[in-house]
């Protein structure tokens, strides 16, 4: 196996990645999704959020596609988008991270703690400043953390991540004793967590900007390709020259360090932590990476799918809220798209088994 084999869209190592005329034609949005398989699939899947969105202002007379209601759908996605950009190379390298949900928890809280500590001594820009730069530290170290536990001490990523899932809540909940953290500075939402540009929410901004950034990465680097590669084959990529111990640690890092961000943001939108508010987080993001053309089992992975996929679990959520449906109901739904994204996977990965 040669990383010449390696494709950086949807289909395994092993298959030739002899590029068709029509893809070498094709312009950077086409590179960015990858094969025609993964553009059919993002589109798709936009389709699909499109038709909530439809069915939900039938059901409401309009008002779901109000812009008030359409920005809190764009800043709820924002962090999620974030961990789905984790995930999805996490995923992509063969691997799975279940700790994303309570890096974010523990990230917001450091990030939280930092910034009320510093804001009474010096001003609050600075204070916000170095919370931040906090929270994404935090995420950036669990990550590290999962990447080097797998990768030396040769345990399932299933198992390890499950294991720090506990200990990232768990020092969450010591740190805050059980308490959310509150007396962040107000401008911490005004200026950023609840403000627009141009009607579009920041959150959302800066995630789209991570995201676009992340899909460049996957598809455009040597990096992306590596990623990809040991998902489809960590034997084959060994002996093809891949440092495949230092792209897993890699993947989980970027994981880790997408969470941190999601978790100040986290704080931005709120104003306070929301240390109980993320049980069903991470499953919410692992939907979205597969159904958006991620798969599963490794070696092939879509950023940009996974962030349009991230808007079904937001639009479903709000839609709920607007008809008047039990929050008990929602989270059945979110354990019902979860089964329809690994069962279209198996599909997947069945038709190019026999292709």
């Amino acid at each position: 196996m040669t990383l010449s084999n390696v494709k950086t869209d949807s289909e395994p190592a092993q298959e030739s990645s002899r590029p068709k005329p029509a893809e070498q034609r094709s312009g950077p949005w086409s590179a960015l999704l990858g094969s025609s398989a993964l553009r059919s699939t993002t589109f798709y899947v936009a389709c699909a959020v499109i038709a909530l969105a439809l069915i939900f202002a039938l059901l409401t007379s309009g008002n779901f596609l109000s812009t008030p209601n359409l920005q809190s759908i764009g800043r709820n996605s924002a962090g999620l988008m974030l961990l789905a950009v984790g995930l999805a190379f996490v995923l992509g390298a063969g691997h799975i991270d279940l700790s994303v949900g309570s890096t974010l928890v523990l990230a917001s809280v450091v990030s939280a703690k930092v910034t009320v500590a510093l804001s009474g001594s010096g001003g609050a820009g600075w204070a916000i400043t170095i919370g931040a730069i906090c929270g994404v530290l935090t995420g950036a170290g669990m990550g590290l953390l999962n990447g080097v536990l797998v990768t030396r001490l040769r345990i399932n990523s299933f198992v390890v991540t499950l294991g720090t899932m506990g200990v990232g809540i768990g020092l969450a909940q010591v740190i805050t004793n059980g308490s959310n953290v509150i007396g962040l500075p107000t401008v911490i939402q005004r200026n950023f967590g609840v403000a627009n540009w141009f009607s579009i929410p920041l959150p959302l901004l800066l995630a789209l900007v991570v995201s676009l950034i992340g899909a460049g990465v996957l598809t455009q680097t040597a990096f992306g390709r590596h990623t990809l590669a040991t998902g489809s084959s960590e034997t084959g990529s060994r002996r093809a020259g891949v440092k495949v111990d230092r792209t897993t640690i890699g993947v989980f890092l970027m994981a880790g360090t997408a969470a941190g961000l999601a978790g100040f943001l986290d704080i931005t939108r709120f104003g306070t932590t929301a240390i109980s508010g993320h049980e069903t987080t991470m499953l919410q993001a692992l939907s979205a990476v597969i159904i958006g053309g991620t798969s599963l089992f490794g070696g092939r992975a879509s950023v940009l799918g996974a962030m349009i996929a991230t808007f079904i679990s937001t639009v479903l959520l709000a839609g709920f809220v607007m008809i008047g449906v039990s929050s008990f109901y929602q989270r059945i739904a979110i354990g019902v798209v979860l089964i329809i994204a690994v069962w279209v996977d198996r599909v997947r990965q069945a038709r190019a088994n026999t292709t």
